[in-house]
């Protein structure tokens, strides 16, 4: 029978044997042959209206039992959800769109869900035997373990991947937890009997403590892998509530590596995901699934109501992906843009939303499909995002829902699954943005918009790891991850790891993995495990102020080396500070570097030498970069300039980034091309190479839109130095409101009072300042004792925020704290 014919007649069932496939379906679901829903009830079938059936408000408390199927759709719902597309245009061209992006499990497709969704909601009996005849074959199913003849002394274990021995681990069975939810009231005694002798088994299996494990597997953060190990675990989470069990609901909630263990002991900071954070999709789906359903057997407090011991939830898990997003970059013409995130680590990109292109290619898919998660078909940014919308309304996930809708779509189109109307882009707003420093994931964010205008603006963001271990770290301690301005990705990771999973290779992990320090051509070394967070760092932040700051400090990083990492982000500027000290008595080798996306500009220009023709004293060849030129700029200033290729060249926009750096004598810049990068693509490497025990890279990274030669920036130079501490002074050309003190004490020396004095200017700080000098007002932030300021007018000086009184004396600004 085809999807969307009326059924001849409607019987129930219960009387079939176990090979019997399905005869009939529920009476109070049989559209046609009962009282059809008015069609009124189409133009009210609202999103609050759907909501209101699904999920009533109700406290956590005592579960009430519910008439399945309940864990997808109740019958009335189905029958609304039918009425809907049938009647309403939209609705219809929903259900259209659901079956095109849907059609292919191995392209972002999930047949279950669609058979399911077709039988019953459209009728498609088909569909619906498909779908039994695979449930009736999980009847005696049982996880591996419980079925092998072998020694688990004889398994053998891959490092840093999936391994047969574990493989029970990804044995998710949630399409048959659905199916049982569907027909329920389809199977006889007999089936329905043997499909929850199954589920129990495996709801027993885990509560048994689920053996045998990997060689390396433990619950932690840093060692229990939840792409790989939580498969079957919070499927099974699911089969105890399709069961309406309380007691074994409650079990598995407070499990081995259950719900509350998840929320309580693995999430970090409250909110993040303690993989690289490419990974994080692979349980979303079944999770949210979960939680939907304790909502319908007033069992909140397993699912979307439970706080965990630091603060995390569910809604704050799914609203990490606005945390560690950057503003949306720039789309080709007839194409939509693209929300990149943090991406660490060695793994793929972390999709947060993939706008489509203008051919109608790309975009976030539904579903997705690897193997080392299982066979399970992974829920992906559409459907979390939906189900989100659905229960917090006023959360912002209708924005991102509107950015995935496709060229030429005036609406977003939801799937039919969640009872969502088609999603108008002019009606929704993103949320605030923030910056933020981790102290247990281990890692900053610095966005220099706060407001809802960050997403769209031009305005840029940085992200900084820090030297703590994470699951697939690639040595990126004290690392530039991206580095965002102008909607373009200036900075980026490129190249590949040397072997597998966490590289292998020093310089093959630093290429592939960070804008970064290499010392000695060493191997970065993490100095926390990441169990109890940054620990053994030094960590400090000023986010509020007219500047976003953040430090990070260490020692062993790299062998008898301490070393300190700090950031001043602008809306015109990055200015990068970059301090090691060695406590060995022979010269080391400090390799600064950014990998940036384009060309540099000028390449073939006199100021740049082939490495094969360079005849200096030192070696400038690298390991795995090439096409490399060497600039040689002795103790004087130097720059370079990466420009980008156009999105659209019919409209130029002429994106790029200067890179300056205070001069240090013996200093080498080296030119080149990262490995797996070929020379016609956009990506070099730009080093900065230093020998001796100490070095201070002071760099200032200015993005400019315009072409060469539009930057802001025209005076780049030093207030004062030492090995403690470092002060610069950043001024643009008139009109470009730039006019900054930037000072920074590192170590020790950061809890000390420093002055540094220069053309006429005094400043007395302990450990960081910042000022934007303008004629009628100073912003400074940071702990100040002492300022002298030359000022073209007579400014009123704000510090952290408040007005204080200082004297204007012969063009300068004097203030004092005593």
């Amino acid at each position: 029978m085809a999807a969307g014919e009326d059924r001849a007649s409607c019987r129930t069932s219960g009387g079939e044997d176990r090979g019997t496939l399905i005869r009939s379906h529920r009476v109070n679901n049989c559209i046609g042959s009962t009282t059809t829903v008015a069609l009124a009830l189409a133009a009210a079938f609202t999103l609050n209206a759907f909501t209101s059936t699904a999920h009533a408000d109700t406290e956590s408390g005592e579960m009430r039992k519910v008439e399945r199927p309940f864990i997808l759709w109740t019958e009335q719902e189905a029958a609304e959800l039918r009425e809907r597309i049938e009647n309403d245009p939209l609705a219809k061209k929903q259900y259209e769109r659901m079956n095109e992006q849907t059609a292919n499990d191995e392209v972002g497709g999930n047949r279950t869900l669609r058979n399911l969704f077709n039988y019953m909601v459209m009728g498609d009996e088909a569909a619906g035997e498909r779908e039994k005849r695979e449930l009736l074959n999980f009847i005696d199913r049982k996880p591996e373990p419980l079925t092998w003849g072998i020694d688990e002394d004889d398994l053998e274990w891959h490092v840093g991947g999936p391994s047969h021995g574990d493989r029970h681990m990804r044995d998710e069975q949630t399409l048959n937890t659905l199916r049982y939810d569907v027909f329920y009231h389809e199977l006889s005694d007999e089936q329905r009997e043997g499909v929850e002798e199954a589920m129990r088994t495996y709801i027993n299996f885990h509560l048994g403590g689920h053996q045998p494990w990997h060689p390396d597997f433990a619950y932690d953060r840093t060692s229990w892998l939840p792409n790989m190990h939580w498969p079957r675990a919070i499927g099974t989470h699911l089969m105890a509530v399709a069961l309406q069990d309380e007691e074994l609901i409650r079990k598995m909630f407070e499990s081995q590596g259950g719900f509350k263990w998840y929320f309580d002991e693995y999430l970090a900071d409250g909110r993040f995901y303690m993989e690289e954070f490419g990974k994080h999709y692979s349980n979303l789906g079944t999770k949210l699934m979960y939680c939907e359903a304790l909502d319908r057997l007033g069992l909140g407090q397993y699912g979307y109501d439970y706080e965990g011991e630091g603060g995390a939830t569910v809604k704050k898990r799914l609203k990490m992906l606005f945390d560690i997003s950057y503003p949306r970059l720039e789309a080709e013409p007839g194409g939509m843009p693209r929300y990149p995130a943090v991406t660490m680590g060695d793994a793929g990109d972390t999709g947060f939303v993939n706008g489509y292109n203008a051919d109608g290619e790309g975009g976030s898919r539904w579903w997705s499909h690897a193997h080392m998660n299982g066979p399970l078909p992974k829920m992906g940014v559409p459907g979390w995002f939906e189900i989100a919308h659905r229960r917090w309304p006023d959360a912002h996930f209708d924005y991102f829902l509107a950015q995935l809708r496709q060229p030429g779509d005036e609406h977003y189109y939801p799937s039919p699954y969640f009872g969502l109307e088609p999603i108008e882009p002019d009606e929704v707003t993103p949320p605030p943005a923030e910056s933020y420093v981790t102290f247990e994931r281990g890692f900053a964010m610095l966005r220099a918009e706060h407001s809802r205008d960050y997403w769209e603006s031009a305005s840029p963001a940085v992200s900084l790891q820090f030297a703590m271990y994470y699951v697939h770290y690639v040595s990126d301690c004290f690392a530039i991850m991206q580095y965002v301005s102008h909607n373009r990705m200036l900075y980026d990771r490129m190249g590949r790891t040397a072997r597998g999973y966490a590289g292998g290779d020093a310089w093959r992990d630093h290429v592939r993995g960070h804008s970064g320090v290499v010392v000695d051509g060493e191997r970065a070394s993490w100095v926390d495990r990441g169990e109890r967070g940054v620990e053994n760092h030094r960590l400090r932040e000023d986010l509020d102020g007219p500047v976003r700051f953040t430090s990070v400090g260490a020692e062993g990083v790299y062998s008898d080396v301490n070393q300190e990492r700090a950031l001043f982000l602008t809306d015109e500027y990055l200015f990068d500070v970059f301090w090691l000290k060695s406590d060995q008595d022979e010269d080391r080798t400090f390799d600064w570097q950014v990998l940036a996306r384009g060309r540099i500009h000028d390449f073939d220009g006199d100021t740049w030498t082939a490495a094969d023709d360079w005849r200096g004293d030192r070696k400038v060849e690298r390991p795995h970069l090439h096409n490399m030129k060497v600039k040689d700029p002795e103790d004087q200033p130097w720059v370079v300039t990466v420009m980008q290729d156009e999105v659209n060249p019919d409209s130029p926009r002429e994106v790029g980034v200067r890179i300056r750096m205070l001069p240090e004598a013996g200093t080498l810049v080296l030119g080149s091309v990262p490995p797996s990068v070929d020379v016609e693509d956009q990506g070099r490497s730009v080093l900065v190479t230093r020998k001796g025990q100490s070095t201070t890279f002071a760099a200032l990274h200015e993005p400019f839109e315009g072409g060469v030669g539009n930057h802001q920036v025209e005076r780049f130079d030093r207030i004062g130095q030492h090995d403690g501490a470092i002060g610069a002074r950043i001024v643009g050309r008139d009109g470009s409101g730039i006019n900054d003190r930037l000072l920074l004490a590192w170590d020790e020396t950061a809890n000390e009072a420093v002055t540094f004095e220069d053309d006429g200017e005094r400043f007395t700080f302990t450990g960081h300042g910042f000022l934007r000098i303008g004629e009628d007002r100073i912003e400074a932030t940071g702990e100040f004792s002492q300022l002298e300021v030359n000022v073209p007018g007579e400014p009123e000086l704000h510090l952290n925020g408040e007005r204080v009184e200082a004297e204007v004396r012969d063009g300068r600004l004097h203030w004092s704290a005593s």
